[in-house]
């Protein structure tokens, strides 16, 4: 056979990119390979040809580096530290990206791309890798051994790029397997008769493997034999798909190894190694080529598998090359299958062909005369040839010449022509494969391929789509002459030569007439040819009919695709010659009604031989307006061509889906992925309860989106548009991104995104999503001072305070428009001067001022000092640091400034005091605070930025760092050197922060490193032999505490008993002041290892802590030295003893001897704390009565008064339900001894009987308010974070209560308050009162803001400028209590877990400092504990169209407890959320936003983690979206400016009426309020003028309805249906139309047939849908009335003018006539107001009509007369079933006439 020569596509001279990427010479010792760069992306690429990438990347290997590069730049470069051997992509099953694997003699370096790096010994050298799906081979070789790396080429001296030689030394383990990178490599086994063996013959040598198809090849050294090997994944029960075929059956074994193999083929006779292993694809088959150099063969194998016997069959043939390569050339477009690759082999006479499997299609060409144009060159090549071919990928390979030269060249014919590539893609997947070959080899060997140089159809430079649809169409349009043109008559012989030789005799004896050889071939050649050509006119036949079927499946697909109708001409087209060829009139009636035009095809055609054997095409438009007006699906058996029920057939891929998706609405119950026709359905995961949930999901499974829906005609898209619209308002919370997007809850899909931070990207969604803004972050927004408004911070110096970043719009938008955040950043600021505000009396001398400034100075600098503990809480969490920056820490600010003066500063005088004293532990506050403001979930916190901010000396401030950076849970990533430099400084304040900071950060794991760190810091625990450390007491009681938060919650038996022995420990050498702060400590310490457990805590039972804590509360003796012992030996404790020799030892050397009385000053508060934590909610009366309070007069002269509050707080922990917020339950509280004597005044008790003058009236007194306050810390505690109205009201009447009290008490001469205390109670202790309960209350309202609150505590502050009596202490409670006020900027509040509860009491403390340096009772540091006990409930609502935060209300419901039963309220967002054990709904309520229902289990846990996947208020955000007609809550408070549609449409009205009135308003801003779609309002602002046209007019009036519909998409439908039917208005009337939607109104016509069906449908017992039609009936009605008119025939005329009706009138009847005339009377004179009233009425063919009236017979003519033809109609509807009435009657006026 001749075939037509295809040229290559010479793309240029190719060089390693490497080469120039190194700066190296092509002498250079080097190797390289290119791939794909599928091969290196992170994500498989879509099936979406367009998402393919189309290039070359290259691995270039030199010495010790592998450069990556692509598209002449380098990617990566990689490094060893020895001589890479080879470098390859692999995959592994549980490792998400590529690895890049590097082999190096002695280890394997596998790279991510992003670079990061693991290394792999190996138990002896390796000579190879080789990549398989889902792991690495790894083999050593002989090293006289070599053989072919198919995936490598290097550099030689005699062949430039040559194939690469590998020398493989032999070893004990020649092959091994890697399944994962840090996994332990494994041997490779096989299985062989049953068994599995290890493969160790190290002559069977892998030769091949591919990362995608499951085939080794191997070739044994010693057999000389070819081996192929199935790969068999032990643990998978998927089998493997190639090219939809299912190739290997994978089934799980019982064996520890995951990879096995089996072999399927081996040689049979001994053979040399084959010089290349090739994998090409045959029809549906991978396919093995083994390249045999010294036979010069190309030896393939085609792989079958066979399922039920689970074995392979091997089909061989030959062919004849030196050289082949695998590219992609003749299947571009079938990417669901995976890589198509076809052979270009390269025969020993130079001449390259292309092969599909063993067919060869055509032969190829190399220009050379390209290459002198490209090269410049005239020399002669006509002696170079082609040697060798290489490195092929996709399309792409190099061709190497005899000179040397290597060449890149392409051999990628993909059509650029969209019409053209489906149609060939339908042809691959629908013809039989014997008869697409045929065609195939006629394509590419078409002679006018070659014409104008146009052989690339895959890179489209230069291309015409238009003249790649004319070779097309050429090619077939040649089939169907060869088929239907009959075969010319052969002429007269013109000899009597000729006559002879044509004779019968001649036939009967042509063996005696051998001589004559040459004219007897050539007559017998056309005689053969005479036979073989009603074969080949049979043939064609066959093959024009299968391509007619499929391309008419593609026709029908393109009807469903708009962007696809301007192609739908050309296609009819082709498809009326290919039917006129076939005789098939039905398919040409067919086109000729969407195409009028083609009724010229009609003309001498001949009548068919029988009507019978006409097919009826299949009509999809037709199908689906019957699924709808039916209510049930069509069967398809016999309309529906086979391969519509194929799932993976793309050419008819979205009819499939719009079928199946049509016919899902009218299923009932459940379905299957084949529906009851037989189509195929995906349906998403998720929950449904109605059809259209179902079709929803349907769509999302078939990855159908908004783009397919938009692209669908605007009928057809109707009844889908329908069930979204449905599901929009309470979709299902299980749904998927997707899903959300197709009903248009663009809130609920970004939710979704959020929630999964490592998800794939909807794709889909994209287009849609274009117009949201990027949501902020509520801990994310780090806003500079200047960016702030200038009216808020007026008042506020512009002096870096720690507070300039509150000012974002979240945070104000948290407390409106008032000024209470700027209020709270005034008092709360410590880095300007302080007012020093003093009158000015004139007998006062000038030092005296001086004094008294410095005075009052020195108050105002304990109030400053004070404010970083505010600040710290006012700030929590509320910025994010940069890793380049240095984290800045606002300065104290001691000086003051004289208004009076004009701002004179007055700096404080050192003499009056210490001033190191005052700002030592501040500066460790200040940096506190500083740290605080970062957020604990910021990523960013690394270890080289901490070291970056340490400074060269330690300072106080970076110890307060420190401890925050532990607070929030970043100082895990500090070293265990870092935190030895730190420690070794030797600094108190450093030592304090590392360790209390690295206890917090590792809070509750115990580790074990910690806990050596924690214990070298408490020298009581260290044994005798140890070195004496000298540590001071404070740095040992943040040890102790530290090891209580390591030990957290864990009741570890050695720690309890040590921090119990600790609380009793004697005075030692240390500082004996601070021995109370020491014990309580390690009381709390113990509180905190034994948190809640109570009695229930497993091995602590025997200890009797219960017994010794109140032995500590209670007083007494000792126990003895020998129960001591015992207990120890019982409890196998010998630390203890060695502890205690040690306590001894420090008892001894101590400068306080107490003997054995236990001292209660020091033990008491530290057990009572650590009993009430230990039984913490447990409701233990037992416990609780032993911390009942004294009732008698004896027990209160023996327990401090002070004390008295701590045995209050302790008990209400205990009876923790039993907490309530009320008066009565107040008290409850207090013994009826003080309510005695307390209820009355003195003066009333000393004028009774009953005085006896022996009660102790300031016991009593001092008793009752520290019961008062211990009963406030406990409301406080059981309401933290709640902003219960209830404990705020008691609580703020309690604080009132106490000023009040100290009012009364600070009067002179000790007169009588109201009710008798005044003289009992000192200020002190009523101020402690005080700021107990503002602390409390604060505590309640945390994070609220709430305005009667700031007021209190800011006239509380407001004291200390005219007041001295206020210490430090004082001052610091009420920061404190501010801060918590406005915890982190009102975004976070307090929880009421265990460990919340704990580290509240601890920073609540009621015993506070009287200087900044006083850590006598309590170790300040403590005070910022409170940090653990704060949850980010906090959530506000975003816009999910504009990305701003807004206002929505929120209807929370809390499940029912014992105290309450279910309650619901309302919350207006940005709030906080309650605590989650409470939490059962959070609903989304109110008529502006679109409804959202989260529903929860309420359960004890802590709120969930910013990066918590489980959260369902993502990162404390939830997204709204707004309803179409309303205007945000900050727009319109009342909602008086939110307008309905009526309004709305008023207001057009206005504009247009009255333009001058309302010059200022415009349509498109108007729409803005509406909808925040910039589409809207561009179409608004370019179609909604004030012109006064019909259209315009028309257009406002869709865009009105569809906006305040909420459907803009309509918009879409509205217009189309509008415009088509004026279009053929203004046609009939003779006006000027639109030439280019004239092809298409015929398809219009059917689209809106569709959604005149659907609008008729809705509500009916046919279609069972939710709600009305989206579309308005009446205008579909309307329209419907209209076309009806247009489309109405007249009575032909007998004579006179012929109008227009009447020639309508007579091409109808000469159409209904056709059946029996010849087709040439279907030549009508108005084709396409012929083919509108076709399509409009249904009306069938005129051979189903011929085929009717014969089924009726004479009862037609009996029942039909011309003067009443009604009786006949029934008839008529029966036997042509869906044409409407009108249509029925016009057919039997024209046919009875």
């Amino acid at each position: 056979m001749e075939w037509e020569l295809k040229s290559l596509r010479v793309l240029g001279l190719f060089q390693p990119f490497g080469l120039t990427a190194e700066r190296l010479q092509s002498s250079s010792e080097f190797s390289y390979s290119l791939f794909d760069p599928q091969l290196a992306q992170s994500e498989p690429s879509s099936h979406d040809a367009h998402s393919v990438l189309n290039h070359d990347e290259e691995l270039f290997i030199h010495g010790n580096r592998v450069v990556w590069s692509a598209g002449q730049q380098v990617r990566k470069r990689f490094t060893t530290s020895s001589t890479v051997i080879q470098a390859a992509w692999c995959r592994f099953s549980s490792v998400k990206e590529p690895l890049l694997c590097v082999l190096c003699s002695e280890s394997l370096a596998t790279f991510t791309p992003a670079g990061e790096m693991t290394v792999i010994p190996f138990p002896h050298a390796m000579a190879s890798i080789w990549p398989v799906p889902s792991g690495l081979f790894l083999q050593s070789a002989p090293a006289e051994n070599t053989f072919l790396c198919s995936t490598m080429s290097t550099s030689s001296a005699s062949n430039k790029f040559s194939q690469t030689n590998i020398p493989r030394p032999l070893a004990s383990l020649s092959h091994l397997v890697l399944q994962h990178p840090l996994e332990e490599l494994q041997d490779l086994q096989y299985e062989e008769n049953g068994s599995m063996y290890s493969l160790a013959d190290a002559n069977e040598q892998i030769i091949w493997t591919n990362g995608d198809v499951h085939y080794v090849v191997t070739y044994h050294k010693g057999t000389s034999k070819h081996s192929i090997w199935r790969l068999i994944h032990l643990h998978s029960e998927e089998d493997f798909t190639l090219n939809g075929a299912k190739v290997v059956q994978l089934y799980p074994l019982e064996h520890t190894n995951n990879f096995s193999m089996r072999r399927v083929w081996q040689d049979e006779s001994a053979r040399r190694v084959a010089e290349q292993v090739l994998l090409a694809t045959g029809d549906s088959m991978p396919i093995l080529c083994f390249l045999m150099k010294e036979s010069q063969e190309l030896v393939a194998f085609s792989l079958c598998s066979n399922e039920e016997s689970n074995c392979n069959t091997v089909t061989t043939w030959t062919i004849h090359a030196v050289a082949a390569v695998p590219v992609v050339a003749t299947r571009p477009w079938l990417r669901q299958s995976g890589k198509q690759f076809d052979l270009i082999t390269l025969s020993a006479d130079g001449n390259l062909f292309l092969y599909r499997g063993k067919h060869q299609l055509c032969q190829l060409k190399f220009p050379w005369s390209t290459l002198n144009m490209m090269e410049q060159q005239t020399n002669d090549r006509k002696k170079e040839c082609i040697v060798a071919l290489g490195d092929p990928v996709q399309g792409r390979l190099n061709v190497i010449t005899s000179s040397g030269q290597v060449y890149r060249c392409s051999m990628n014919h993909h059509p650029a022509s969209a019409l053209v590539a489906s149609c060939m893609m339908a042809l691959e997947e629908g013809l039989e494969s014997s008869l697409h070959l045929k065609l195939l080899s006629s394509l590419w060997s078409h002679s006018c391929l070659q014409e104008k140089n146009i052989s690339e159809w895959g890179d489209g430079l230069g291309v015409d789509v238009d003249v790649e649809w004319v070779f097309f169409v050429d090619l077939l349009t040649k089939w169907c002459r060869g088929s239907s043109v009959p075969q010319e008559k052969q002429p007269m012989p013109s000899s009597s030569w000729e006559f002879l030789l044509r004779s019968n005799i001649h036939s009967k004896n042509k063996g005696a007439f051998a001589r004559l050889t040459a004219p007897l071939l050539r007559y017998e050649e056309v005689h053969e040819a005479e036979a073989h050509q009603g074969y080949d006119h049979i043939q064609y036949k066959d093959i024009l009919t299968q391509i007619l079927i499929i391309l008419h499946a593609v026709y029908e697909d393109y009807k469903l695709n708009t962007l696809h109708w301007r192609d739908l001409e050309a296609l009819a087209s082709l498809l009326g010659r290919i039917a006129l060829a076939l005789h098939e009139w039905n398919y040409l009636d067919h086109y000729a009604r969407d195409f009028p035009g083609l009724f010229g095809f009609f003309k001498g055609l001949r009548s068919p031989i029988s009507w019978k054997s006409l097919k009826l095409p299949f009509n999809v438009f037709c199908c689906l307006e019957d699924i709808i007006r039916t209510g049930r699906p069509i069967n398809f058996d016999n309309t529906l061509p086979s391969f519509y029920r194929n799932k993976d057939c793309a050419c008819v891929n979205l009819t499939r889906k719009v079928l199946s998706f049509y016919e899902l609405l009218t299923c009932k119950g459940e379905v299957a992925r084949v529906l009851p026709s037989g189509l195929h359905v995906e349906i998403a995961h998720g929950s449904f309860s109605t059809p259209e949930q179902r079709l929803v999901l349907a769509m999302v499974g078939e990855n159908f989106s908004l783009a397919d829906l938009d692209r669908l005609p605007a009928g057809v898209s109707l009844l889908l548009r329908h069930a979204s619209n449905s599901c929009r308002e309470a979709p299902p919370s299980d749904w998927c991104k997707a899903a959300y997007v197709l009903v248009g809850r663009e809130d609920l899909a970004l939710m979704f995104t959020q929630k999964q931070t490592e998800s794939k990207p909807t794709y889909l969604a994209a287009p849609y999503m274009l117009h949201l803004q990027p949501v902020p972050s509520i801990t994310c927004e780090t806003l500079t001072y200047e960016n702030a408004t200038t009216e808020n911070v007026s008042a506020v110096d512009k002096a870096i305070d720690g507070m300039e970043h509150m000012f974002n719009g979240t945070i104000q938008l948290r407390f409106g428009c008032d000024l209470r955040l700027n209020e709270v950043r005034r008092l709360l600021c410590s880095s300007k001067p302080v007012a020093v505000r003093m009158a000015n009396p004139p007998d006062v001398t000038d030092p005296d001022m001086v004094a008294q400034q410095q005075a009052q100075l020195w108050q105002l600098a304990q109030r400053t000092t004070s404010l970083p503990f505010g600040r710290g809480a006012f700030t929590l969490a509320t910025m994010r640091t940069l890793l380049t920056e240095v984290l800045s820490i606002p300065k104290l600010v001691l000086a003051g400034c004289l208004p009076s003066q004009h701002d004179a500063m007055v700096n404080l005088d050192p003499s009056t005091g210490n001033l190191s004293d005052l700002t030592s532990w501040p500066e460790f506050h200040n940096g506190v605070a500083a740290g605080l403001r970062l957020a604990p979930c910021q990523d960013k916190i690394t270890r080289t930025w901490i070291v970056y901010n340490r400074p060269e000396e330690p300072s106080f401030s970076h110890a307060g760092l420190l401890m925050s950076l532990g607070l929030q849970g970043h100082l895990r990533v500090l070293a265990a050197t870092d935190v030895y430099r730190y420690l070794s400084q030797e600094h108190e304040a450093t030592t304090v922060g590392i360790l209390l900071g690295m206890a917090a950060a590792y809070r509750g794991t115990m580790d074990s490193a910690i806990s050596k760190i924690l214990y070298l810091h408490i020298p009581a625990r260290h044994p005798p032999s140890f070195p004496e450390l000298e540590l001071p007491t404070l740095m040992q009681s943040a040890a102790l505490m530290a090891v209580g938060l390591l030990y957290q919650g864990s009741a570890h038996r050695l720690t309890t008993e040590i921090l119990l022995a600790e609380i009793g420990r004697k005075p030692g050498c240390d500082n004996v002041l601070e021995r109370e702060g020491y014990a309580l400590a390690a009381g709390l310490a113990l509180g905190l290892v034994t948190l809640g457990k109570g009695k229930s805590a497993w091995g602590l039972a025997d200890m009797s802590i219960e017994g010794r804590l109140l032995h500590y509360m209670s007083g007494g003796t000792e126990p003895g030295e020998g129960r001591h012992l015992t207990h120890d030996a019982a409890s196998g404790n010998a630390f203890s003893s060695i502890s205690r020799g040690s306590d001894d030892l420090y008892q001894n050397n101590g400068q306080v001897m107490e003997g054995s009385i236990v001292n209660l000053d020091v033990t008491a508060p530290g057990a009572t704390l650590a009993l009430g934590l230990m039984f913490l909610k447990t409701n233990c009366e037992e416990v609780a009565a032993r911390l009942a309070t004294p009732d008698t007069h004896f027990a209160l002269e023996y327990v401090r008064p002070d004390f008295i509050l701590i045995r209050v707080v302790a008990r209400n922990l205990v009876l923790w339900d039993s907490v309530q917020a009320t008066e009565n339950w107040v008290q409850t509280q207090i013994p009826a001894i003080v309510k005695e004597y307390i209820g009355s005044s003195l003066k009333e008790k000393e004028g009774s009987d009953t005085y006896s003058g022996e009660v102790d009236m300031e016991a009593l007194a001092q008793a009752h308010v520290n019961i008062l306050a211990g009963v406030c810390l406990s409301i406080g505690l059981r309401y933290a974070g709640t902003c219960s109205s209830e404990a705020q009201q008691l609580l703020h009447h309690y604080a009132l209560y106490f000023l009040k009290e100290k009012r009364s008490a600070a009067l002179v001469g000790g007169t009588v308050g109201p009710d008798g205390k005044c003289s009992y109670v000192d200020r002190g202790t009523l101020e402690t009162c005080l700021n107990v309960a503002v602390l409390s209350l604060s505590v309640v309202m945390a994070g609220s803001g709430h305005i009667g609150t700031l007021k209190l505590l800011r006239y509380l502050r407001r004291r200390g400028d005219t007041s001295g009596a206020i210490s430090y202490g004082n001052h610091m409670a009420i920061n404190m209590a501010l801060g918590f006020l406005f915890l982190g900027g009102g975004t976070t509040t307090f929880a009421t877990s265990n460990s919340a509860i704990a580290a509240l009491l601890i920073a609540l403390y009621p015993r506070f400092p009287t200087a900044p340096n006083d850590h006598r009772c309590h170790l300040q540091a403590f005070r910022h504990l409170y940090v653990l006990a704060t949850e980010a409930r906090y959530i506000e609502t975003i816009d999910v169209d504009t990305g701003l935060p807004v206002y929505v209300p929120l209807e929370v419901t809390l499940r029912e407890t014992a105290s309450h039963a279910e309650t619901t309220f309302c919350q207006v967002t940005p709030c906080l959320l309650p605590e989650r054990y409470m939490l059962k709904r959070v609903q989304v309520c109110g008529p502006r936003y679109w409804p959202q229902d989260i529903r929860l289990t309420p359960c004890d846990l802590p709120w969930w983690e910013s990066n918590d996947l489980s959260n369902p208020f993502c990162k404390g955000i939830l997204l709204v979206k707004r309803k179409v007609g309303a205007r945000s809550y900050d727009d319109d408070p009342i909602g008086s400016r939110s307008l309905l549609s009526r309004t709305f449409e008023k207001t057009l009205k206005a504009v247009k009426v009255s333009p001058a009135v309302n010059e200022n308003l415009k349509v498109d801003e108007i729409v803005s309020t509406f909808s925040a779609d910039p589409s809207l309002r561009a179409f608004a602002h370019m179609i909604c003028t004030n012109s006064g046209s019909q259209f315009e007019e028309f257009c406002l009036q869709a865009l009105l309805e569809c906006v305040g519909a909420d459907k803009p998409a309509l918009l879409q439908a509205y217009l189309s249906f509008y415009t088509v039917v004026e279009e053929m208005i203004r046609e009939v009337r003779g006006q000027p139309v639109c030439s280019t939607s004239l092809p298409y109104r015929s398809l219009y016509l059917c689209s809106l047939k569709i959604s005149l069906a659907y609008t008729e449908a809705i509500g009916t017992h046919s279609l069972e849908l939710q709600g009305e039609p989206i579309l308005q009936r009446t205008f579909i009605a309307a329209l419907a009335i209209q076309v009806d008119d247009l489309l109405k025939p007249q009575s032909p005329p007998d004579h006179g003018v012929i109008s227009d009706a009447s020639r309508h009138v007579t091409d109808l009847c000469n159409y209904f006539h056709s059946f029996q005339n010849d087709y040439s009377w279907i030549c009508p004179t108005d084709p396409f107001t012929l083919a509108y009233y076709l399509q409009w009425y249904n009306v069938p063919c005129p051979s189903v009509i011929s085929e009717g009236l014969q089924q009726l017979g004479s009862l037609f003519t009996l029942f039909s007369t011309k003067t009443d033809p009604s009786p006949s109609m029934p008839l008529l509807a029966l036997v042509l079933p869906g044409t409407k009435a009108k249509a029925l009657v016009q057919i039997n006026q024209l046919l009875g006439c």
